[in-house]
Parts: structure tokens; C-alpha cells; sequence
């Protein structure tokens, strides 16, 4: 071999090399950008990591609201049946509901696809459900708007203690208002 042709294959060896240890070195690192965007597309799809736990959550409800433990108190047949009754109504919605606690409040009666389909919502926005004491003002405004929720179902021969009743979307929310139906005997 001569020095002209020694020198250009050394030449191709070493970039060869170098390469070689760059393309190494990249995939040691793991990268995303290749492994989201193959530049060149495999025969089998990619699958993506699966959680250790599983997710048991419904869209649109927070984590916190245990809906399970909702449903388990009245049956989903006699829910269903009282549903019927008022879902054609639905929504139904008061805003500015005027409470002798000096606060005002929304009632909102509707049915979400993704919650359990016997169940229905009775939301009440404006009382503080962090005051859950029974003199608070928050109480007694909640007291008085569903009363009026009451009204408005059962006008259309909704029997409420029948009902699986979601109060809200935060689990103390549920937890409050769940306490003050029972205390008051709103259901009742």
C-alpha cells in the first residue's frame, strides 16, 4: 500500500469510528425525540408504559368523590325509576337563589353520561362547606336551597330518598352536604 492510499483509508477508518461511537454514545443516553419519532418506522407499534395501578376514576369527577359508596345506598332500579321522572327536565338550573342567611345561591339539577346512570346531581354553589357547623350561615343557605330543589322534584312526583344523589364533585363537598341532608332530614 502506498502513502496516497494509506492516508484516505485511515481517513475513512477513523470517521468510521468516530460514527460509529457518536451513535453509540446517543442511544446510551435515551434520547425521546427517536423514541417518539422512529426515523425509521418499525414493523409492531410501540406500546406505552402501563401505570402500576390502575386508574378508577370517572372523567369529570375528581378522584375524591367515592361515587361507589353514593350508589350502594338506594338501589339502581328504584334510582332509575325516580330519575324517569325529571330526566326529561333536566337541567335544571336557579341562579341567584336568595337565602335568609344573607347569601345567595345556584341550584343545578342534571345528569352527567360518564356518572352512574341511576344517579343524578344536586349541586348547590354559594354555601362554604368547610363551615359545616349547622348555625353557619353556609348551612342554613343550603338548608333553604334544597328545600327549593326539593320543591321543584318533587312537583314532578320525585321521591328524593329514592335517589342516588352526587352533591358535588369534591369529596367534602359530598361529605358536608351528605351531613347536613342527614342532620336537618331533608330527605325526609
Amino acid at each position: 500500500m502506498t502513502k496516497k492510499t494509506l492516508l484516505p483509508l485511515i481517513t475513512i477508518l477513523l470517521f468510521a469510528v468516530f460514527v460509529t461511537l457518536a451513535i453509540l454514545r446517543y442511544r446510551s443516553q435515551k434520547t425521546t425525540f427517536l423514541d417518539s419519532v422512529p426515523i425509521i418506522p418499525t414493523s409492531s407499534p410501540r406500546s406505552l408504559p402501563q401505570p402500576d395501578i390502575e386508574p378508577t376514576g370517572t372523567p369529570g369527577v375528581a378522584q375524591s368523590v367515592d361515587t361507589a359508596a353514593i350508589t350502594k345506598q338506594v338501589s339502581d332500579e328504584l334510582s332509575s325509576i325516580e330519575k324517569e321522572k325529571i330526566y326529561d327536565s333536566l337541567p335544571l338550573r336557579l341562579e341567584n337563589f336568595s337565602t335568609s342567611a344573607n347569601l345567595k345561591t345556584t341550584i343545578n339539577i342534571y345528569s352527567l353520561s360518564f356518572d352512574p346512570v341511576a344517579s343524578l346531581r344536586l349541586e348547590i354553589y354559594g354555601p362554604n362547606y368547610n363551615d359545616s357547623l349547622l348555625t353557619s350561615p353556609s348551612a342554613i343557605a343550603f338548608k333553604e336551597s334544597f328545600l327549593e330543589a326539593k320543591k321543584r322534584l318533587v312537583s314532578k312526583g320525585v321521591i328524593l330518598s329514592n335517589l342516588q344523589i352526587i352533591y358535588g364533585n369534591r369529596q367534602y363537598i359530598q361529605d358536608t352536604a351528605t351531613y347536613w341532608v342527614g342532620t336537618f332530614k331533608l330527605l325526609d
